[in-house]
């Protein structure tokens, strides 16, 4: 009862916040984008508010309980009908608890995930600045509470460069878009973060794409409605970051990644799928490789209600050495309301590092735009 009241509680407090938030902009000057008026402010926003609560390791390690929020918001300032600063704002948890310990809320920090200058063009654009870079779909479609956890181990995302892409295609056919961007990692004032410092980004701390050139890239080609179905498409995207600045014995790191998603009828209900492989070579500059595959699907059905199932394997290949295996597994059920919240409840299983664990949770959220 007290985790109940606990959850609610906090959930009444984001909601607070971010409506301050919203009313902040507002005084601003803040309002809808529209097509005729220039300059214009436009924001999407997804709140979010998750509970997990561990219930068993296979180690009788202590488990941890944590209440955490997630808050995104994207952010459109218009000049034209073509050009304008497009931005994404994360509040969200800068680091995992230890194990065994709780945590409310504890370790958030706000910072600028995206912020460029675009230009849209009749079936182009180009984007400067800082933004992520399009290598792979499952860390956003794969289902569930948790199905998106490990493909966001090779999600690209806050570098400094520029991003130019270009759709072709026809009702036939569907639309294709091809993509490519030059880029190195974001050490601006923009990789710090507000309330929690995370700290920010250094020339001498290293990793991939931590140059001071632009000599890592992303290029990719990604289909929807293809031949004429409603919603199946296809990704297939290939990377290669250069090792930092000063990790002279560091190897270039090559990324592949391919995917297939759509929607199948079933029955009274809509079936969701997903499919996506990625090869990682010289992860972040050393010897070892690391793939994954996921499978993921989402049945919607009682026009409100969903059911999601969703796995994802994860093999490092250790050079000269033993491989190991993990995977994480997520079975969840919930209801969205056309006010754009909704209510999750799930089951996640994971074997990591030759453990087994197990947690319970539940995810509140609510989008709306502006």
């Amino acid at each position: 009862m007290n985790i109940v009241h606990s959850f609610f509680l906090h959930a009444v407090r984001v909601k607070r916040v971010t409506a301050l938030s919203i009313v902040g902009l507002i005084n601003c000057g803040f309002h809808p984008a529209y097509a005729d008026q220039f300059p214009s402010l436009s924001a999407d926003i997804v709140a979010e508010l998750q509970y997990e609560n561990g219930v068993g390791t296979d180690s009788g390690t202590p488990q941890s309980n944590f209440l955490f929020t997630t808050i995104e918001a994207g952010l459109s300032l218009a000049f034209t009908d073509r050009l304008g600063i497009e931005s994404v704002i994360l509040v969200e948890m800068l680091d995992d608890p230890a194990p065994g310990t709780n945590s409310t809320f504890e370790d958030h920090g706000i910072f600028a995930e995206e912020l460029t200058l675009a230009y849209h063009g009749d079936n182009w654009s180009l984007h400067a600045g800082k933004f992520n870079a399009a290598f792979g779909t499952a860390w956003d479609l794969a289902p569930g509470i948790w199905g998106a956890d490990f493909p966001e181990d090779y999600e690209v995302t806050e570098k400094i460069g520029l991003a130019a892409n270009r759709s072709f295609g026809n009702d036939v056919s569907g639309t294709h878009t091809l993509y490519g961007s030059l880029y190195h990692a974001d050490r601006s004032f923009l990789s710090g973060s507000l309330v929690e410092d995370r700290g920010r980004v250094q020339l001498a701390d290293g990793g991939t794409t931590n140059t001071k050139d632009f000599s890592s890239f992303t290029l990719s080609l990604t289909g929807e409605d293809v031949l004429n179905t409603s919603g199946f498409g296809y990704h297939v995207a290939y990377r290669s970051h250069a090792h930092g600045e000063y990790d002279i014995l560091a190897e270039r790191e090559d990324g592949f990644v391919g995917s297939v998603f759509g929607q199948v009828p079933l029955g009274s209900a809509d079936l969701d799928i997903i499919l996506e492989g990625a090869l990682l070579k010289n992860v972040e500059g050393g010897p070892d490789d690391q793939s994954y595959v996921t499978l993921g699907s989402t049945a919607h059905f009682a026009n409100a209600w969903n059911a999601a199932l969703s796995v994802t394997f994860r093999t490092t290949h250790v050079a000269g050495g033993i491989n190991t295996n993990d995977h994480r597994f997520q079975a969840s059920t919930g209801y969205a309301w056309n006010s754009g919240a909704s209510l999750d409840f799930g089951y996640r299983y994971s074997r990591e590092n030759g453990e087994n664990d197990h947690v319970l949770g539940l995810l509140l959220a609510y989008a709306f735009s502006l």
